[in-house]
This record gives structure tokens, C-alpha cells and sequence, in this order.
């Protein structure tokens, strides 16, 4: 898994992108980028959450990481069609409440008026999240929401192309290992019918055996 400081956000969606903080989870080689308070700290900032000046906070990270394996069972379910854990629902609902009871609301810059977190605070991620996941299962995702099927990957993300037809969570990493996986498993071309001549055993390699880049950076 790639670091944390180097962690795309390919969701479209901060709930998801937190989600997607872990991988491929119950696999042996799974990958998790938040480890301590300061990797939580970290994320937030850099997904503008937080301000420098925030403390770490361990129960807090606990916390977080509680509501983020909670929303992955839910964004599961959703993606397969299934019906919300009704334990899994009054878990979610107590954690928007309390959410909302932290929050005030602010104006924009456009002159609307949205619930806002103050950003020195470490339980801003979790309240930001967990608000944003009840928003969006309200909307009804739908077939939009979807989980890249990726090798050691499993990160879900929102599907906005205009045909929906998106697979991956990147071209450039899943969908190119993918790609490359295709191209080796395709069969040998040797001993075809063709009047060309074959290179004889022991000489230089044809061009369908030359070596195949590597694709994406391990996450």
C-alpha cells in the first residue's frame, strides 16, 4: 500500500476515501495507512479537514477507525445489493447524532449555510465522515457506488463518468495491473502457420515475449 503521504483519493467522496484508508481487509498483505493519532492527524489535514494545530488524540483514533470498518460493512451491503444490519443502521444513526450535536451551523462564502467542525479538533474527521456516509446513502448510489475488483485492493468509489462504465479505482494502478495480468496470460505465439521464419531455440527473444513494465506502486 502506498504511504500515507502519497495516499490518492480516487472516491470522489470523503467517506469513501476514509474507507479506503485500509485494503484488502482479512488478507494477510492488507494495508492500513493510519496506524497512530498522527496518521489520523495527517489524513485530515490533508484532505482539509484539519488545522495544523491539532493534538493527537488515541482514543480518538479508535474512535475513527471504529466508524471507518462500520462503513465499510455498510458500503459493502449497498454495493451487494443487501439490506443494512439493523445493528449496523442504530450504530451509524448514534454516531450522525452525535455528529450533529457537535456541529454549528455556518455560513458559506456564497451566503448558504452548511454544518460546520471546528477544525482543531481530531473528532472532526469522524463527525465529517460519518455525516457525509448518511448523506450519500440517502441519495440512493445505487450502481454508482461501486468497489474496485482489484488484487489486494477492494477501495470503493462514486462512478460519475457519463456512460457509467468506470471498473477500476485507477487506470493507472488496478486497471493497469490488470491489463498487464491479460497480456501474460495470453498463450505463446510460437509454431504459427506464417511464412516468416521463426527464430531458432537459444536466439534473441521475438517481440511478443519482451518484458512488460510494472504497473502500479504496491498500496
Amino acid at each position: 500500500m502506498q504511504s500515507l503521504e502519497e495516499l490518492p483519493f480516487v472516491a470522489r467522496h470523503v467517506a469513501l476515501d476514509f474507507v479506503n484508508t485500509a485494503e484488502e481487509r482479512g488478507h494477510p498483505k492488507a494495508g492500513d495507512v493510519l496506524r497512530t493519532p498522527a496518521d489520523l492527524r495527517l489524513w485530515g489535514q490533508r484532505y482539509g479537514l484539519l488545522s495544523p494545530d491539532v493534538r493527537e488524540d488515541r482514543s480518538e483514533l479508535r474512535r475513527a477507525l471504529g466508524v471507518r470498518e462500520l462503513l465499510y460493512g455498510v458500503f459493502l451491503a449497498r454495493v451487494q445489493g443487501l439490506a443494512l444490519a439493523p445493528a449496523d443502521l442504530a450504530a451509524l444513526s448514534g454516531l450522525a447524532a452525535a455528529a450533529y450535536r457537535a456541529a454549528a451551523l455556518a455560513p458559506t462564502a456564497e451566503g448558504d449555510i452548511t454544518w460546520h467542525w471546528p477544525p482543531s479538533q481530531l473528532s472532526t474527521i469522524r463527525h465529517v465522515v460519518v455525516t457525509a456516509a448518511v448523506n450519500l446513502l440517502a441519495r440512493d448510489p445505487g450502481p454508482r457506488l461501486k468497489q474496485c475488483p482489484g488484487d489486494l485492493c477492494g477501495w470503493f468509489f462514486l462512478d460519475t463518468t457519463k456512460r457509467g462504465n468506470r471498473r477500476w479505482c485507477s487506470m493507472s494502478e488496478c486497471g493497469q495491473e490488470a491489463k498487464i495480468a491479460r497480456r501474460r496470460a495470453l498463450p505463446s505465439h510460437q509454431g504459427n502457420s506464417s511464412s516468416q521464419p521463426t527464430e531458432p531455440q537459444g536466439g534473441a527473444p521475438s517481440a511478443s515475449h519482451a518484458a512488460l513494465a510494472s504497473g502500479r506502486i504496491s498500496r
